[in-house]
């Protein structure tokens, strides 16, 4: 019994230094603010936010557990502790509270005030294991009323035993909590009108996120449908690029960019531009070990030998064969202006992506599901030099194929070092600098 104690007693006070690092958010609240001011998080914002929000919920998650094993120790009645062993779970379990109530304020009423930042939360993050609305989940747990009264109860029980709780601040278990404990207590705020008004901006957030998620769900259903639909549809015929397809392999390095269009495509009516889709090619497993490309088990087990791309469409972000990507009729090799580090940890960096949806609704700053140009954009965003200017695509900033290749012809961040299947190279692949750019220029824009 007094080993089970000890033991809750240490793994509490790593909680405590947890919750303690967890408050240092000078950082984090500037990549809010900036995201706040720009509408949307880029990349290395976006991973920034969703690795102290798994951190939070893990410690979140620590700390209910060390409340239910000091609940189980006591009775439901608090004014039936006796015994010393019985103050020393009431201290472990009530410093769990005031650290599981500080650390949840924290989230509600300082980080996540926004509804930019509220959205983001309370979406899916797969590669962290965060399901869907989490944010929501602690925002209702932090009101919820049967929590707000036995905290209270609990607070009471506290201030009218401080004193006999004050002659065992030398506790050699408990003692440094009892001494901490009028401070940490303060987090569960006695006050009736802030908890109404707490409890009125939940009831506000719920009903305009459950309105929200139903109008979203019934056009990303209706969005979906159509897309798969339109994806299906086309003119069967052999894609031109088959005859340049050894070319391509040899040219190809870990980290291009493949834009590329097939002619027979009904998706081609509704997405903007001649050049409509991008993958990356992300290099066989020996170009990744040359390159120092550091990944985790479980994706290292799905990126066999034909793997070589990564790419978004309607089944999803996935790693694919290069002989399928290069199932097209056009297409553009492009090579980022950058060192070989920087690749190699963009490459990493993306290659987390894959297992997610697709977007039908081209929501570019969802996510838990990519459209096929944001494989790209997330891969590179803030990585050395490599910055993307979003413009308004349908009224929302994204990111365009076409935007990449205005990239490369302006001379920033890439190069167009391949072209095939336009005027000038129709049935050959055209490699050679000054005439590759004529001939893309005149395929999408005028000169």
């Amino acid at each position: 019994m007094a080993t089970r104690l000890a033991d809750q007693a240490r793994v509490l006070r790593g909680l405590q230094d947890a919750v303690f690092q967890l408050e240092e958010v000078a950082g984090l609240a500037t990549d809010i603010r900036h995201a706040i001011r720009r509408g949307y998080f880029d990349p290395g914002e976006d991973e920034r936010l969703w690795r102290w929000f798994a951190a939070f919920l893990r410690v979140r998650e620590s700390l209910w557990q060390s409340i239910h094993r000091a609940s189980a120790e006591l009775d439901d009645d608090l004014s039936g502790i006796q015994t010393r062993r019985e103050w020393r779970w009431f201290v472990l379990g009530f410093t769990a509270a005031s650290l599981l109530v500080r650390l949840d304020r924290l989230l509600v009423e300082g980080l996540a005030v926004h509804s930019l930042t509220q959205r983001k939360l309370n979406e899916a993050s797969p590669v962290h294991g965060i399901g869907r609305k989490q944010y929501t989940r602690v925002f209702e747990s932090l009101t919820n009323p049967d929590n707000a009264l036995l905290a209270r109860n609990a607070l009471n029980f506290y201030e009218a035993n401080r004193a006999r709780l004050g002659r065992m601040a030398d506790d050699p278990q408990v003692g440094v909590f009892i001494r901490e404990l009028p401070l940490l207590s303060r987090s569960i705020d006695p006050d009736v009108l802030r908890y109404l008004y707490s409890r009125w901006r939940y009831r506000l957030h719920s009903l305009r996120r459950r309105g929200a998620s139903l109008k979203q769900q019934s056009a990303f259903r209706i969005l979906e449908a159509g897309g798969r639909l339109v994806a299906e549809v086309g003119r069967p015929s052999p894609p031109r690029a088959r005859v340049v397809r050894e070319e391509l392999a040899a040219l190809l390095r870990p980290g291009d960019v493949l834009i590329t269009r097939h002619d027979h495509a009904a998706s081609n009516l509704f997405l903007p531009g001649f050049w409509p889709h991008a993958a990356l090619y992300i290099g066989t497993p020996g170009e990744r070990k040359a390159l120092g490309v550091d990944l985790p088990p479980d994706i290292l087990a799905r990126w066999g030998e034909e793997i070589s791309v990564l790419e978004a469409d309607k089944e999803g972000v996935l790693f694919r064969r290069l002989q399928d990507t290069l199932a097209v009729d056009s297409l553009v090799v492009l090579r980022p202006r950058c060192e070989l580090d920087v690749i190699a940890q963009a490459i990493t960096r993306v290659c987390r992506h894959e297992g997610k949806g697709y977007n039908f609704d081209f929501d570019f700053f969802r996510g838990d599901r990519l459209v096929c140009t944001e494989v790209v954009y997330r891969a590179y965003e803030g990585l050395g030099e490599m910055h993307f200017q979003l413009s308004e695509h349908a009224g929302r900033p994204a990111l365009s194929a076409e935007d990449i290749l205005d990239l490369a012809l302006e001379g920033r961040l890439f190069e167009a070092v391949a072209l095939f299947g336009v005027a000038g190279c129709r049935d050959s692949l055209l490699t050679e600098g000054g005439k590759l750019r004529a001939c893309l220029l005149r395929s999408y824009r005028s000169g």
